[in-house]
């Protein structure tokens, strides 16, 4: 079995990433120290050092964990989406989906709260932005439209649109999320396809 599949690690860290979330909920990553990060998630230093080299290396590690974790959750077949313009087999091309995406936040609220706070090296809006980069990057290879990628104005309509669904994103979150998940991410279906054409294009990697 795989260490990252041994469930007393799994649990080890599901502690530390509650025990961070906690932390920074009161107190910046400058201020926090690995005493407090044991304490909280109840595990010795000597478990600590087992995974992670530092305080650094632990805050980065269980960031992109997140943002992992976010897309994962997100990502979804995109062959019944593209039925209309192009032919594609299951699995081979997946797209985002807003309802998904919006509703693992509203789930993880707290989370995503802390997170969309933090700022420099672990800044969380910037490992979003550049997540939603690579998937579409993806969404266009799988399609072998990799040449649309040169396109500028794929290039500025995807700076656009990923710029607008993150600021969404954390107005959304900043405000109480007093609108449901589904009432915002159909929204931003709606806004995002507007200019829906025949020809596969930055709006396609969007889905309900």
């Amino acid at each position: 079995m795989s260490s990252e599949l041994d469930p007393r690690i799994m649990k080890t860290k599901q502690q530390l990433k509650r025990a961070l979330i906690k932390l920074l909920s009161k107190q910046s990553t400058q201020s926090l120290s690995i005493q407090q990060i044991t304490e909280t998630a109840e595990i010795t230093r000597g478990t600590f050092y087992l995974h992670y080299h530092d305080k650094q290396d632990f805050i980065q590690t269980i960031v992109n964990d997140f943002v992992t974790d976010f897309f994962q959750c997100a990502l979804v077949d995109a062959k019944s989406s593209l039925n209309e313009k192009m032919v594609v087999s299951e699995h081979t091309v997946r797209a985002f989906s807003l309802g998904k995406g919006f509703k693992y936040m509203a789930d993880n609220y707290q989370v995503f709260m802390v997170l969309f706070g933090l700022v420099g090296e672990n800044n969380f809006t910037e490992k979003i932005k550049l997540g939603f980069h690579h998937y579409l990057d993806t969404f266009f290879e799988s399609l072998e439209l990799k040449e649309n990628l040169q396109s500028a104005n794929i290039k500025v309509e995807a700076d656009f649109v990923i710029a607008g669904l993150l600021g969404i994103m954390q107005e959304w979150l900043s405000g109480g999320g007093v609108y449901s998940p589904r009432f915002v991410s159909n929204k931003m279906y709606n806004l995002i396809r507007t200019k829906s054409t025949v020809v596969i294009g930055v709006s396609d990697f969007f889905v309900k």
